[in-house]
């Protein structure tokens, strides 16, 4: 491990141990409020949080963690399902004493704040799904091939800065210059030895994952709001008027300007849209 993985990414950065692996996380804002879990996607880390924080952490206290195997948390060989990822999650609330929590996540994010919204019901109040990975109509883990495991050494070596920068440029940002600063935060915690075979671990289990998730995706008996960036290219714009129809208490909003990442690509406008929706409790 680095030393930059060890130190973590903001001047509040905090470690802890969860079932053996090491978590980072942020925790902001009063410890008496309403508390918000961030949840980050694939190949990313609670970085891509960073135009959120000042705001969402106002009125709420503010967790954000680095998913195991992800950003300057640790690397294991344990479970990387969608429901491994959520365990790991819920444990650190556990640590940290809070038994109930709003979910925000991006992606991959959104798949686990829904298995925690469909699988531990008492655990979430509202559940914010950013361009959530939670339909198998979708399956955009497809273009990867990653569930052939005799393609994993290849996909090794082609996971370069280069490919990453082109890759997020094409297909996940529409509103984010994709730029040397951005690549410098984003390919340093994915730089770090196991990051790889993590995320090849992830893409592998998240067929069966998305299986799970669509079959209870009518179960969320949640307030839901699902932001959709309609010029995402991993996950098309019809995922979010399918979700708003499935979903029982699901109001659609759509980000005209962003792709996959509307809360980075337009965070101004989505912390704005979030804030409001938390305090409506109408």
């Amino acid at each position: 491990m680095s030393a930059a993985n060890a130190q973590g990414w903001h001047p509040e950065s905090r470690f802890t141990v969860v079932d053996g692996v090491r978590c980072h996380y942020l925790d902001l804002g009063p410890r008496g409020a309403p508390p918000l879990v961030l949840i980050h996607g694939i190949a990313v880390s609670s970085w891509n949080w960073r135009h959120n924080l000042a705001r969402l952490s106002r009125r709420r206290r503010l967790i954000v963690p680095c998913h195991k195997g992800f950003g300057w948390s640790g690397r294991d060989r344990g479970d990387y399902s969608v429901r491994g990822l959520a365990r790991f999650v819920l444990g650190l609330l556990d640590q940290l004493g809070v038994e109930r929590a709003d979910f925000a996540g991006n992606s991959l994010g959104g798949a686990v704040s829904t298995w925690i919204a469909t699988h531990r019901p008492a655990r979430a109040r509202r559940v914010v799904l950013i361009n959530p990975a939670v339909l198998k109509s979708q399956r955009p883990w497809k273009l990867l091939h990653t569930q052939i495991p005799a393609l994993g050494p290849v996909y090794k070596r082609l996971v370069t800065p280069t490919v990453m920068r082109a890759g997020l440029a094409a297909l996940a940002y529409r509103n984010l210059r994709v730029d040397s600063g951005y690549m410098a935060n984003f390919w340093g915690p994915l730089s770090v030895r196991g990051s790889i075979q993590t995320m090849l671990a992830v893409a592998r289990q998240l067929p069966g994952s998305l299986e799970d998730l669509d079959a209870h995706v009518e179960q969320m008996s949640q307030p839901t709001l699902a932001v959709w960036g309609e010029r995402d290219g991993v996950l098309p714009v019809r995922g979010g008027f399918e979700l708003a129809r499935r979903v029982p208490d699901c109001r659609l909003v759509l980000f005209e300007r962003s792709g996959h990442c509307p809360h980075e690509e337009e965070p101004e406008r989505f912390d704005a849209l979030v804030d409001a929706w938390l305090l409506d409790e109408g």
